[in-house]
C-alpha cells in the first residue's frame, strides 16, 4: 500500500491494462499497442478549494475511471508504475456491476437485459 496523498485536486492512478495482445488471430507487439485509458484509484487529494471553501472528490480509493490519455503524468513510486492527474482529467466513473452467484451461463444475457 502506497503511504502517499496528492495535493489539491490530484488524484493517483494504477493502470488497468487491457488484454490487447492478440487481436483476432494476429499478434500485436507491444511497440503497437495503446495504452489504456482505464485505471483504479490509488489515492485522493483532499479536494479542490474554489474561493475559500474545500470541495471533496467525489471518488473513493478502487474506484475504476476513465481518463484523459494526455492529462496523466506517469511517475514510479516504490517500484510501481502510476499516474497523476487532475480530477478535471477524469471522465467517467466506471460502476462496479456485481452478479449474483445464483447467475450462471446463458441466465447471465437475460440478467443483463440481453435476449
Amino acid at each position: 500500500m502506497i503511504n502517499i496523498v496528492p495535493l489539491g485536486d490530484r488524484v493517483l492512478l494504477t493502470r488497468i491494462d487491457e488484454d490487447t495482445e492478440k487481436q483476432g488471430s494476429f499478434y500485436v507487439p507491444d511497440i503497437a499497442q495503446v495504452k489504456s485509458s482505464r485505471g483504479k484509484v490509488v489515492a485522493i487529494g483532499e479536494g479542490r478549494i474554489v474561493g475559500d471553501k474545500l470541495f471533496p472528490l467525489p471518488l473513493e480509493v478502487g474506484d475504476e475511471v476513465l481518463f484523459s490519455k494526455y492529462g496523466a503524468v506517469e511517475v514510479t513510486i516504490e517500484g510501481q508504475d502510476l499516474l497523476v492527474l487532475r480530477y478535471d482529467e477524469i471522465y467517467f466513473k466506471v460502476p462496479l456491476v456485481v452478479v449474483p452467484s445464483y447467475v450462471r451461463g446463458s441466465d447471465y444475457a437475460a440478467f443483463k437485459g440481453q435476449p
